[in-house]
């Protein structure tokens, strides 16, 4: 969602800078800006964010902000262009009080545009409440443009928490890529009635490999393992909920595997592939994008 931001009739502001790494720690300690009352309901508070919703937004997103708002007003909808119907666009104006992350600098005090649903009219109370925002800086620090409008999340110790762990994952040289699709699979069938082995492997934005295996022994559940590489060797194992590579399976895979990913095998072994393939889906469970915008 990308918009022109429009700029109240004003003196000039001439932003001061919020600088990264240490210097930004240094000065903005972690939240003593905050009202008292909220931080003692927050530091309690469990993540309002699932996490693949919380994983779309920060692998999403080159700029990640703590802010806490000063004002907001509504736009009007000749200068909202775009907007959707049912929905209002607000001008946010907020203090930063942090940067998770970022590439750049950012302003002590930014504006960002926010499009919420109409409801009964009234102005969403989100005055001196502090959020976590997603999204990028904008071509002055100033500015910052919301990767969607649902990309503004409450603040909390969990959901930052929750935020700043996936962020690390994602930024480890071992992170698992974006899926784009599977580029083979095949079914080896065993000795024995019910004995038989399937491997998937997967295709990468940045080519990296990533390969799924699914083996059957007759009388027990079959063993599922994933592995970032071509080979699935006796480390892998099947992801846990809720970590980078369980919401790249469970987010990412697709709902079947392909006729051209099968080339070459026989219709019983295709059949079999498949079903591994469906049995390995049932273990990740559904990908649940828990979040909406704050209310």
């Amino acid at each position: 969602m990308r918009h022109s931001i429009p700029r109240p009739a004003r003196r000039p502001y001439r932003p001061r800078l919020v600088l990264l790494g240490a210097l930004l720690m240094t000065v903005f300690p972690h939240f003593p800006a905050m009202a008292q009352s909220q931080a003692d309901v927050a530091a309690n508070a469990g993540p309002a964010i699932g996490y693949a919703r919380a994983a779309d937004l920060v692998t999403g997103s080159s700029a990640i902000a703590i802010v806490r708002v000063r004002s907001l007003a509504p736009v009007s909808p000749d200068r909202a262009a775009g907007l959707p119907a049912g929905q209002v666009r607000y001008y946010v104006e907020a203090e930063t009080t942090g940067l998770i992350r970022g590439n750049s600098a950012i302003a002590r005090r930014v504006s960002f545009l926010l499009d919420l649903p109409a409801g009964d009219g009234r102005r969403p109370d989100f005055k001196k409440r502090s959020f976590l925002i997603f999204g990028q800086i904008g071509s002055r620090v100033d500015f910052f443009q919301l990767q969607s409008s649902s990309a503004m999340v409450d603040w909390s110790a969990a959901n930052e928490a929750l935020v700043r762990k996936i962020l690390a994952d994602a930024l480890a040289p071992d992170s698992p890529p974006e899926i784009t699709g599977i580029s083979s699979a095949f079914h080896v069938a065993g000795a024995i009635q019910g004995e038989g082995e399937t491997q998937v492997f997967l295709g990468t934005a940045n080519g990296s490999p990533i390969s799924l295996s699914i083996i059957r022994r007759p009388d027990e559940k079959p063993l599922l393992a994933a592995a970032l590489g071509e080979v699935v060797d006796d480390t892998a194992g099947f992801p846990a909920p809720d970590t980078l590579l369980w919401y790249r399976l469970a987010c990412g895979l697709p709902r079947s595997l392909p006729a051209a990913a099968m080339d070459g095998l026989s219709l019983p072994d295709m059949d079999a592939a498949r079903r591994d393939y469906a049995a390995f889906l049932e273990a990740l469970g559904p990908c649940t994008r828990i979040g909406a915008p704050p209310s």
